[in-house]
């Protein structure tokens, strides 16, 4: 009961969403669960999350698969790229891909996932949905209330993170380092003692804000993908975020992510200054 009213807030917040990426029937999306193209049968665009991907048909534009596989039959065209994060693409004798083929796997990823869907959520796997869904679903309400309040130091820092990608990472690699020393050497004074809070406070919200800014990044790129560009800001990052969240649940790999994501983010805000001036 525990598990299915988990799944039901998730699906239930995805499919406020979801219906952007649905606006064309032909557009296929599914969530948690797998996708079949039968032969014969045309669609413009697959995206799975948590679901393997099996195409006897075609696909006119692209296939992308988080955390999931793609089965690409003797039957299957794609006219355009086909790829997956955290599964593997079979390609079949006679499949046609005219696009790239990219491959991002961990291994187990597959049965890590049905393990998390499935009904033997117990104990610290069910406190860690627990946590992880409220920690998201808090994050996600900041990220509205940012990108509607402050939508212009949002661009400046993602416009950052993507043209000086090199740069923001050394900056996210010393800001971070640095974090520890400074709050020893604020720890000296008494008034440096009082500070340390603020300093902690304005490491969160750096934090925050580049992953924003990287979220936004990620969704823009997943509309180019799928050919659906001049897509709102707000529908870009909310994706991004979405799409970066499922990540995490991916082992090995996951955290990985996010810790990339959380470095370059953190640059792109010192280097902007939380987004109040243009990268150098």
């Amino acid at each position: 009961m525990k598990k299915k009213t988990v799944l039901l807030l998730v699906v239930g917040l995805l499919l406020c969403f979801v219906t952007t990426v649905r606006a064309e029937s032909s557009n296929v999306v599914k969530i948690g669960s797998d996708v079949t193209i039968e032969e014969g049968t045309k669609v413009h665009n697959v995206l799975a999350f948590g679901g393997q991907v099996t195409v006897d048909g075609v696909v006119e534009n692209n296939i992308i698969a988080i955390g999931g596989s793609v089965v690409l039959t003797k039957t299957a065209v794609v006219s355009g790229d086909v790829f997956t994060l955290g599964g593997i693409i079979v390609r079949g004798r006679g499949a046609e891909v005219h696009g790239d083929i990219t491959e991002i796997n961990a291994d187990d990823i597959s049965a890590a996932i049905a393990n998390a869907l499935s009904e033997e959520w117990e104990g610290w796997s069910w406190i860690f949905a627990v946590v992880s869904i409220s920690v998201f679903l808090g994050v996600l309400l900041l990220t509205i209330l940012i990108v509607l309040l402050i939508p212009k130091p949002v661009r400046l820092v993602a416009s950052a993170v993507k043209e000086k990608t090199f740069k923001v990472t050394i900056w996210g690699i010393i800001g971070l380092v640095l974090v520890v020393p400074l709050a020893v050497l604020l720890a000296v004074s008494v008034v440096g003692i009082v500070l340390i809070p603020l300093e902690m406070a304005l490491v969160l919200c750096a934090v925050l804000f580049g992953f924003i800014a990287v979220s936004q990044l990620v969704g823009r790129k997943l509309f180019t993908i799928l050919k659906r560009q001049d897509q709102s800001m707000m529908k870009e990052t909310i994706w991004g975020l979405i799409i970066l969240w499922l990540i995490g649940w991916i082992p090995y790999v996951g955290w990985m992510v996010k810790m990339c994501v959380i470095v370059i983010g953190f640059g792109g805000v010192l280097l902007t200054r939380f987004g109040t001036t243009q990268h150098m």
